[in-house]
């Protein structure tokens, strides 16, 4: 099945159905954990696009995301599985209708995200899960899934939820995380059990990097400005302003390093804490 014919039914897109497809045969194939798995699993109240269970018992289904969806139906679906015990992993179709502007595996400034990606991106701590397809002569074929992490511009006036006259978006930095394989985790995170792959959080991995620049920098010596200008330009580029910032003021909060107060008083004012 590498490729799927784009046909679609009444009650489902093709870009739905040849997702569904794809992500049923592929995670089954690469993760030698899964014991069990069905399409379209019925749980008394809804379907569940793809359902695996796993051998130590855990159970966990596959929400895949293409149309348009309100962050109410995300929280009643979601509460609604883990009632019964059931992991969800959410993936959003990167061109469907539910993103707020078209997602790809790169970094990207100043990006539109929709109510629902923003809510997601807190659910699973940092990260929302995409998948493309790519698509010739009316056949598609499943490009690699894909993470991506949203934070703030540094800018206010680009800060918050802004509308239109038919939707509604947030403007964030995004950050391309790459996913490892196909193995997925069952964990608890924010109230809610999620389902999600072991790709690892991208702040922490700035906030690392800026911890090994700092004890190679500083050695004791109070050039806070120009600690602070050296990380700026090693890592704006990447991770942008705003998750610079917030990184280095988590790590003095967690006595990783040590500046000046009126240093961290000027951070938190531009983080808008």
């Amino acid at each position: 099945m590498k490729q799927i014919s784009l046909i679609s039914t009444p009650a489902e897109s093709h870009f739905h159905r040849a997702i569904k497809l794809f992500l049923y045969k592929y995670i089954y194939e690469n993760d030698e954990s899964i014991v069990n798995r069905s399409l379209e699993k019925y749980f008394g109240n809804r379907y569940a696009d793809v359902y695996f269970k796993l051998d130590t018992g855990k159970e966990l289904v596959v929400e895949v995301q293409n149309s348009k969806i309100s962050v109410k139906e995300i929280i009643t679906r979601t509460k609604d599985y883990n009632g019964k015990g059931i992991f969800v992993l959410w993936m959003l179709y990167g061109d469907g209708k539910c993103v707020a502007s078209p997602k790809g595996p790169k970094d990207v400034k100043s990006i539109k995200i929709s109510p629902a990606e923003n809510y997601l991106h807190r659910m699973y701590g940092g990260r929302v899960y995409y998948v493309n397809l790519d698509i010739r002569r009316d056949k598609a074929s499943l490009r690699t899934p894909f993470a991506l992490h949203y934070s703030k511009p540094i800018k206010k006036k680009k800060q918050g939820l802004f509308k239109n006259r038919y939707d509604s978006y947030f403007i964030c930095d995004s950050n391309f995380i790459t996913i490892p394989s196909w193995n997925i985790m069952c964990t608890e995170f924010a109230g809610f059990k999620i389902a999600r792959f072991y790709d690892k959080n991208i702040k922490s991995l700035l906030k690392e990097n800026i911890l090994k620049f700092y004890k190679i920098e500083k050695k004791g010596r109070n050039i806070d400005k120009k600690f602070i200008r050296k990380v700026i330009k090693n890592f704006k580029k990447k991770y942008g302003m705003y998750m610079i910032y917030n990184s280095i003021f988590e790590l003095d909060f967690e006595n990783e390093i040590v500046l000046s107060r009126k240093i961290i008083t000027k951070i938190k004012n531009k983080i808008d804490f």
